[in-house]
């Protein structure tokens, strides 16, 4: 078996199935901006700034591309653009002792159009820049005042010129912004128009980690997994980089490989295939030609440690934007790639375990495996879909691809970011729920763009329409009245957003559920106060009253008995002798004139006797029985057609978002302890039969409506890339939908 394995990792070094997942990737290309301005003392007092920089500086790869800028009120190319070597690594670990914290302004602007340098569309490059800064725009002494003459100039220098050569050259920007002082809708908007990240670090602890995180966007790292101390390299690695961060202890950083040889940094000193980098909380080491096997780091391990790889054998992940929407979908494709070509070869995909791990920014955690070994895809892309995030905020995308004698792994950041905001506010008086849709930056185009909203009435109907952009209040509004009786309403908002700058976004915040007739907070609360009152102990209390166990109890005693006697067991047996009596008497060759009278005698006799005891016929039960049956069998069938009539929008609705995870989308609500695989099978069926009685709500955002998993044949499907329902070129009158 062991030769077997050995054999069919040989064949996946080898082997070449098809052209790559997506193009030959472009070489990394990494302008790092960093603010020296004087409030960063405060932001950053270890000057962390340093080790961070010292850290992407020994993670880029040989041969690609980078430089270094700093600002405050000057611009200065600290380290210049150049080719990656041991020469330009020298001459940055040396300049980065020079930033510090002794800027007068925030030049921002000034800053970004300098680190433009020599960037072009066919440059041949993948250009990024990562900018670092704890501020805003602030060009004279109004301390970052947007009002000032000098601050607004150069924002309005930076959203009509500097920002459009970024997006006509695809340079992404990755925005990180260290404090809460920093001027996050502005950083958010440069993030997200070139399709990079918004990441925050509100304090100096968080600036490593963030920075790593910008650096995997724009140089993706192939890593083996760090499972405690351990981590395994196989035979197709060529080189292995390991970053250790340390925990604040005295222990230093040692690496045990397979057959005992144990590294320190004293012995890569004097090792040609040894580069140790020593900082202020990590280590990082690169093994050139390592040996095969499990290697230990011998250190106190601190979290986002990590081990990254060179190898011809990788996983290439694809579809994941930077910046992602409410409720538009994201098609991932996953594959393992051997020397730049998609691994096809069966034997070796049904040996692998490809799985897909996403972390929501509130934390909840959500697993799925992919890999199928009955049901491989040809062309050995697997294929995933996130559908309709909600949360604004990071999200980890992580991919781990296991064989038996390897392992391969892709940590991936993307920032949700909501250009718009929505606000819901019932008016109770007026029985209006008025709900406004504000930007939240100036720099969103507010003529050009738009929202179009969808109302679901209890009466089963629904009306779509373009809400009015108001320009007292800043928003898009609309006034919802009960116009079709009282009930439950649901509210679903499409957004097509224009920024300034000529970037376009389309949004699906989540759904908005209200009841009619709206209740008051006073009136809400008196209720609760009322249905308090009624707790069981003050119930309790009443019955407490001395007449109860007063003697006229006593004075009744038959109801006691007729309570406790019906049970099935005596009458069971009397119905059923009377049932053979009569079915013998039913008998002619058996019966004789003077026992048939003495029968019938006794039969009218014994049902006498029942009458009188308070006992019914045995037929008067079959009779009940019928007729019972009937009249459910009515009411079921007067409620199915009811139900199918006053429902047939919402479950169109509820169709076309349906969530078929055996082969459809994950979703932002199936975020949570479980694994994606356990929404599988008999549970996601039951799904509907819950939503008849609790009204769940179809959500254009985070709370997915799991649906039916088989969508009605009419059902108008409301993908991203139709919209059905929420086109942009609606004429002015508001369509109404007669499901």
């Amino acid at each position: 078996m062991t030769f077997l394995r050995s054999m069919i990792v040989a064949v996946a070094v080898v082997f070449f199935a098809m052209p790559s997942l997506a193009d030959e990737s472009n070489v990394p290309d990494v302008r790092i901006v960093i603010d020296i301005s004087g409030s960063m003392k405060e932001t950053d007092p270890q000057n962390l700034r340093r080790p961070a920089l010292n850290l992407l500086t020994e993670l880029l790869p040989e041969g690609s591309r980078a430089g270094v800028w700093t600002f405050g009120r000057y611009v200065n190319m600290l380290v210049p653009l150049g080719d990656v070597d041991d020469q330009w690594r020298n001459a940055a670990r040396e300049s980065s002792s020079k930033i510090s914290s002794v800027g007068l302004n925030t030049n921002l602007v000034d800053a970004l159009d300098r680190a433009l340098y020599e960037t072009s569309l066919d440059s041949g490059f993948d250009q990024t820049v990562i900018l670092l800064t704890d501020g805003r725009i602030d060009m004279d002494d109004s301390q970052g005042n947007p009002q000032s003459a000098a601050n607004a100039a150069a924002r309005a220098r930076l959203i009509e010129t500097v920002l459009p050569q970024y997006m006509s050259r695809n340079v992404r920007i990755h925005t990180l912004a260290l404090s809460y002082g920093a001027d996050t809708a502005v950083l958010s908007q440069l993030a997200m128009e070139t399709d990079g990240l918004a990441l925050k670090a509100h304090t100096s602890d968080e600036l490593m980690p963030a920075f790593l995180k910008a650096f995997d966007r724009a140089v993706p790292s192939e890593q083996v997994p760090l499972v405690g101390n351990t981590f395994s390299i196989d035979p197709s690695v060529n080189e292995f980089t390991a970053l250790i961060f340390r925990a604040a202890t005295d222990k230093s950083t040692e690496l045990v490989a397979p057959s005992g040889q144990r590294i320190s940094m004293a012995s890569a000193a004097t090792s040609p295939d040894v580069r140790w980098h020593h900082d202020l909380n990590f280590d990082l080491i690169t093994v050139k030609t390592p040996e095969s096997g499990d290697w230990i780091a011998d250190a106190d391990v601190a979290p986002d440690s990590r081990v990254q790889i060179l190898s011809d054998l990788k996983l290439s992940v694809a579809g994941l934007p930077g910046s992602l929407f409410s409720g538009v979908p994201v098609q991932l494709e996953m594959a393992l790639e051997n020397e730049g070509s998609v691994v096809t070869e069966p034997t070796i995909l049904q040996l692998t375990d490809v799985s897909l791990k996403v972390t929501a920014p509130d934390g909840r955690v959500g697993s799925k495996l992919l890999s199928d070994p009955e049901a491989l895809p040809a062309d050995g892309v697997f294929r995933e879909t996130l559908s309709r995030l909600s949360q604004p905020g990071e999200y980890q995308i992580e991919v781990n691809a296991e064989g038996r004698t390897f392992q391969r792994r892709q940590v991936l950041t993307a920032t949700l970011a909501e250009p718009m905001r929505v606000e819901v506010d019932p008016d109770p008086e007026q029985q209006v729920l008025n709900v406004r849709v504000f930007p939240e930056s100036d720099l969103v185009d507010t003529s050009l763009s738009r929202v179009i909203s969808r109302i679901a009435s209890p009466d089963g109907s629904s009306v779509i329409n373009a809400m009015e952009y108001g320009s007292d209040s800043g928003a898009w509004e609309l006034a919802l009245v009960a116009d079709k009786g009282p009930g439950e309403y649901e509210i679903m908002l499409n957004i097509r957003g224009v920024s300034a700058s000529g970037k376009t976004f389309k949004s699906k915040p989540e759904s908005i559920q209200v009841t009619f007739p709206l209740v008051s907070e006073s009136e809400s609360k008196s209720e609760q106060e009322s249905e308090s009152a009624m707790q069981p102990d003050d119930m309790l209390s009443e019955p407490a009253a001395p007449e109860v166990s007063e003697p006229e109890p006593e004075s009744m005693p038959e109801p006691e008995p007729e309570i406790q006697e019906p049970p099935a067991e005596p009458i069971a047996p009397d119905l059923a002798a009377r049932f053979n009596e009569q079915a013998e008497a039913a008998q002619p060759e058996s019966s004789e004139t003077d026992g048939a009278g003495e029968q019938g005698a006794e039969n009218e006799t014994s049902d006498e006797a029942d009458e009188e005891e308070g006992g019914v016929a045995w037929w008067v039960y079959v009779l009940l029985g019928l007729a019972n049956l009937l009249l459910l069998g009515g009411l079921a069938w007067w409620w199915f057609m009811r139900r199918k009539k006053n429902t047939e929008p919402a479950e169109e609705i509820a169709a076309a978002e349906a969530l078929d995870l055996d082969t459809g989308p994950l979703d932002d609500a199936d975020l949570d302890s479980a694994d994606f695989d356990n929404f599988d099978g008999v549970e996601e069926e039951e799904i509907p039969q819950a939503e008849e009685d609790s009204h769940i709500p179809t959500s254009m955002g985070g709370d997915t409506d799991m649906g039916s998993p088989e969508p009605p044949a009419e059902s108008a499907p409301l993908d991203d890339e139709g919209d059905d329902w929420g086109e942009f070129d609606l004429p002015d009158e508001n369509p109404e939908d007669k499901k």
